[in-house]
């Protein structure tokens, strides 16, 4: 405000000095014309006498033969005068009637406007006045106007000072925190727009921290790990995924990504993809196999992907050797059929052979048809497709039927079947828990010895429904009971093969139990005997 003021001074001085010096100029200028008009009809004889009379003190009036001559100056003795033909406004009086010019002296400071008319005998009468030039006047008046400046700013200071702190004070005080109420009417609009800001930013702060729990949730339950960098390969985000994979307890946030990877070909992947190079690569960590994928962000960083693929890994190599047992499985019953009957075909089995063999090629493919509708059943409970609703079951009743059903098989092999136990009912596919157990005693039955037993008993264990299967026959190694329940797996291959076992009767018992959330394990002694129980849910 100060400047302001005291610009508009200085700049108001300038402008009134032009003003006030034009009209002064305009002043002077119609003073010589008035003179000049009121000797222009006098003869110029009569000239001398009559400017003596007549002429302003601070005038010049000078009368100049055609040819340049002086014959007349009331200021200075003529006759000393030089010749004017060189003039500018003598020249231009000759040649046009009148004729004006202005000179300035830079030494003196001053300014002469000269106004010059050829009179009616050809001479030419000059008229002159000399005043001080504008610059001579700013000059003059600049110290008043310095002076009038600075008292001015003094004065202005202050009261600036104190005016802006009554304006500025009501501004200070106003709060943004609740209701905005505008220190004055001028502010209402601004108040106006500050409050719809305030409610666009506080939409967009509450919708940007929805996405980012949204996301740090998402994150935080994926079981893949996850890691976020900026394109300094620093970690923005790792969730916990992540950093189980890695054995990593801290949070990794603001860290360098060399700290949670700590292996070359890892770090190598991770900084091809803040190069903007994608990525694979397939790692191991604690027993477990992962698929790792390193993708670039176009706006700079990089996001590691880790997918825990043990799970997948395993149901291949399950896969594999599925279709290879199966296809062993398979071969060895066909095999055994297309033999006997390429030889009843050809002639070649003689008549009292004839009946064995038909026999032979009737057990294989009663063989081989357990062994399709055994795999067919495991299908159905890998995709749990089951038939029949759950319904309340008694165990101890389906154990019973189950021992009936088994008692000829049993009587043949003699090998005695005892149940036991208490009446329990669970909620079961009855159809399902009578082939679990059809299974379990039938493999108890298989691998037993002539004369042997084979114990049933339903139980209470630990206030859970228990159902065990026990038999004294041949046990299972130590070494090998982690892998009876994988399908198609034998103890005694040739025992197996005899009995016409598949190797899927445990595979299906398992998946039986899991269906249910029941536990399934295994207790056994080499020549003493084996025990598998079942633990339902309660």
């Amino acid at each position: 405000m100060v400047v302001l003021t005291a610009a508009s001074l200085a700049l108001s001085a300038v402008l009134l000095c032009a003003v006030f010096y034009n009209q002064f100029m305009s002043a002077i200028h119609a003073d010589i014309k008035e003179i000049v008009e009121l000797l222009r009809g006098i003869p110029s004889s009569s000239i001398p006498a009559t400017l003596d009379e007549i002429a302003p003190d601070d005038m010049r009036v000078t009368l100049i033969a055609p040819d340049g001559i002086v014959l007349y100056d009331n200021t200075v003795p003529f006759a000393a005068l030089p010749n004017h033909a060189d003039r500018e406004e003598f020249k231009q009086a000759l040649a046009s009637g009148f004729g004006e010019s202005k000179r300035l002296s830079d030494t003196l400071g001053r300014e002469t406007w000269y106004y010059a008319v050829r009179l009616p005998d050809g001479n030419v009468l000059r008229a002159a006045k000399t005043t001080w030039s504008i610059f001579f006047v700013f000059k003059r008046a600049l110290p008043v106007v310095v002076f009038v400046v600075l008292a001015v700013a003094v004065i202005g200071y202050a009261v600036a000072g104190r005016l802006t702190k009554r304006i500025v004070e009501p501004i200070n005080n106003s709060r943004f925190d609740g209701e905005l109420i505008p220190p004055y009417d001028e502010f209402a609009p601004y108040m106006r727009a500050i409050a719809e800001q305030r409610e666009q930013i506080a939409a967009q702060i509450k919708d940007m921290r929805e996405r980012s729990e949204t996301l740090h949730t998402i994150m935080e339950n994926m079981s893949e790990g996850a890691v976020l960098l900026d394109r300094k390969g620093t970690i923005l985000s790792a969730n916990r995924s992540a950093l189980d994979i890695f054995g990593a307890a801290a949070p990794m946030e603001g860290r360098n990504v060399i700290e949670l990877l700590r292996d070359i070909a890892l770090l190598e992947y991770a900084r091809g993809a803040l190069a903007g190079h994608r990525g694979e690569s397939y790692m191991e960590r604690a027993g477990r196999d992962y698929h790792a994928y390193f993708c670039p962000v176009t706006t700079g960083g990089a996001i590691l992907l880790f997918l825990d693929t043990t799970e997948r890994m395993r149901a291949e190599k399950l896969r594999r050797e599925f279709s290879a047992n199966i296809s062993h499985e398979l071969k060895t019953p066909l095999t055994s059929i297309s033999g006997y009957a390429e030889l009843l075909a050809g002639g070649m089995a003689r008549e009292e052979d004839k009946t064995a063999f038909l026999r032979k090629i009737r057990s294989e493919s009663a063989r081989l048809i357990t062994l399709i509708e055994d795999i067919m059943l495991l299908s159905r409970l890998d995709e749990r497709k089951t038939e029949g609703a759950f319904e309340n079951v008694d165990i101890a009743e389906i154990v019973a039927e189950t021992a009936e059903a088994l008692a000829s098989k049993a009587a043949e092999m003699n090998v005695s079947i005892n149940v036991s136990g208490e009446n329990i009912v669970v909620h079961a596919h009855r159809s399902l828990m009578s082939e679990l157990f059809f299974n379990l005693m039938d493999n108890a039955l298989k691998y037993n010895r002539p004369g042997g037993t084979v114990t049933a008993t339903v139980s209470q264990k630990d206030g859970r429904a228990a159902a065990s299967v026990s038999d004294t026959g041949i046990g299972i190694p130590k070494e090998e009971q982690s892998r009876v329940f994988e399908r198609f797996y034998r103890v005694d291959k040739s025992r197996s093969t005899k009995s016409g076992g598949t190797g899927l009767g445990l595979a299906i018992a398992k998946h039986i139990a899991a269906i249910h959330h029941a536990e399934i394990t295994l207790d056994s002694r080499e020549d003493e005997g084996t025990t598998v129980t079942v633990v339902f849910a309660t």
